[in-house]
């Protein structure tokens, strides 16, 4: 990490806050989620005593077992939670290395798809792109590259930090020292003088176009699937044609939502003339 640094700006600084504020969001969300378990796991042996349920000794030693299993799970939420703390400095760094890419594969569990979700790092610093721009940063992976970034530093919190190693839940998974919000990237990537030129929130809009966009289809799919005339339509069918009806609906979904991204500028010009049609890749150099 270079010592060359300059005071963010204020746009820098805007768009750095609004990943600041993921960060300490998903930390409280987790220390929230513990907090529910552990308040369930006690509530469970309350309600066998208030409710006088009798059951056979064996069948009660196991759900003892599994609600004191689960209340170790949300005492480790909640102090994995209120273990590391985030701060967002005042000014840039530069970050010179390697570009890695991790991948982190998991499953959606009952018997649903697995999905894939990527994160990219110099050394042990985690990289923030800005939104949109993978056709940027995906070739460069093992590559050498120098990043501005704005520095969210993440510190552990000693005593609880000892208390996760002694168990070893620090060890389970590997924890970025840090995040880089990407600032600058050669003439490519200019934060500042994209929200400069596009307003101070136009990445974010970026970000909820397509957020819209998704929960939009999966809405229709879910008044479809839940409608009752669907259902008793459905049910007519084979187990293959209700399997590719649904393939069918996902995959037209997909071709939809790719068609109105590619010709939405071309239509909003041909209805406006004065409509800025650049493409976002070109919007993130800041021209």
């Amino acid at each position: 990490m270079s010592n060359t640094s300059r005071q963010l700006t204020y746009l820098e600084k805007a768009h750095a806050h609004m990943v600041y504020l993921r960060v300490v969001f998903f930390k409280w969300l987790i220390v929230v989620l513990g907090t529910i378990i552990t308040l369930l796991s006690i509530a469970l042996p309350v309600a066998f005593i208030y409710d006088n349920i009798r059951a056979p000794l064996l069948l009660t030693g196991f759900l003892m077992l599994m609600n004191l299993v689960i209340m170790v799970l949300g005492v480790l939420f909640v102090a994995h939670g209120l273990g590391r703390a985030a701060t967002l400095r005042s000014t840039t760094d530069k970050l010179h290395g390697r570009l890695i890419e991790k991948r982190n594969t998991g499953s959606s569990g009952n018997g649903g798809g697995r999905f894939t979700t990527y994160t990219y790092f110099i050394d042990k610093t985690q990289l923030y792109w800005p939104p949109g721009a993978e056709s940027i940063y995906k070739p460069l992976v093992d590559q050498q590259i120098t990043v501005t970034v704005a520095m969210i530093d993440i510190r552990n919190r000693a005593k609880l930090s000892s208390l996760l190693n002694i168990i070893g839940i620090d060890k389970l998974k590997e924890k970025p020292l840090g995040m880089g919000v990407v600032l600058e990237f050669r003439k490519v990537i200019d934060i500042h003088s994209v929200l400069e030129k596009y307003g101070r929130y136009y990445l974010l809009r970026y970000q909820l176009q397509w957020a819209a966009g998704f929960g939009f289809f999966s809405a229709l799919a879910f008044f479809l699937l839940t409608h009752s005339a669907t259902g008793d339509w459905m049910s007519q069918k084979s187990h293959f044609t209700q399997a590719m009806i649904i393939f069918g609906y996902i995959f037209g979904s997909i071709l939809t939502a790719a068609f109105v991204a590619n010709k939405y500028p071309a239509v909003r010009k041909l209805l406006n003339p004065e409509y800025d049609s650049t493409p976002h890749k070109e919007r993130l150099k800041g021209n």
